[in-house]
């Protein structure tokens, strides 16, 4: 991933959806963004309004292609649908809440959100170490695409898979949790990467403050 120019990706996290709300395992499930979640999606658009964006990746999850396009709205940036950019798969887990989860499989919501080790992975799930395999392997391909002229992207996606993503590119030991629309910022030159904000709800209030001015 060498490249001559910067390369500033911004990682936003999806609206709020019904199974936020609801307190339910959302992985690979998907269920629709609140109208809350639609005010976030749009306020960080307008938060992020007055940097130019080269294109904007998504997962193919509908959540985050909406949050996409409501945060897009009317300016002219290419949106690429990427599936491996979509959220940790859950297996068994998914749709449920936590207490059909622990009568049914006990603290395992314990030992897979302590982030203490890497390959545990939900009955029929997927481990953060697999799911950082396909991030950083589609966040590569981003790159090598823009690599040349440079710039900012922007890239809709998921709570644990933006967090997983940065926990292990810094090798932190503490995992940050990513409210809805905040955002990541990795920038990357001649393959080194700089973190530059973690989860910041920062863009997303700035816009919520004008939307609700108007």
């Amino acid at each position: 991933m060498t490249s001559d120019k910067k390369v500033t990706l911004y990682f936003v996290r999806h609206g709020e959806t019904q199974y936020n709300v609801e307190k339910r395992i959302q992985g690979f499930c998907d269920s629709p963004l609140t109208e809350r979640g639609i005010f976030q999606a749009k306020s960080v658009g307008k938060g992020l309004s007055d940097i130019n964006f080269q294109a904007a990746y998504s997962s193919d999850s509908q959540r985050v292609l909406d949050t996409a396009k409501y945060a897009i709205g009317n300016r002219d940036i290419p949106l690429i649908v990427d599936p491996r950019l979509k959220e940790m798969n859950f297996g068994v887990l998914e749709s449920l809440i936590e207490e059909e989860i622990f009568n049914q499989h006990g603290n395992i919501l314990e030992r897979l959100f302590s982030f203490k080790d890497l390959n545990v992975s939900a009955p029929e799930g997927e481990s953060y170490i697999q799911l950082f395999t396909r991030t950083s392997n589609a966040v590569a391909d981003i790159i090598k695409k823009h690599a040349l002229e440079g710039g900012n992207i922007l890239i809709f996606s998921h709570g644990i898979t933006i967090g997983n993503y940065i926990l292990q590119v810094t090798q932190s030991q503490e995992y940050s949790v990513h409210e809805n629309c905040s955002v990541s910022v990795v920038s990357y030159i001649n393959g080194q990467s700089k973190v530059e904000k973690i989860a910041d709800p920062y863009y997303r209030e700035k816009g919520s403050e004008y939307l609700n001015r108007q």
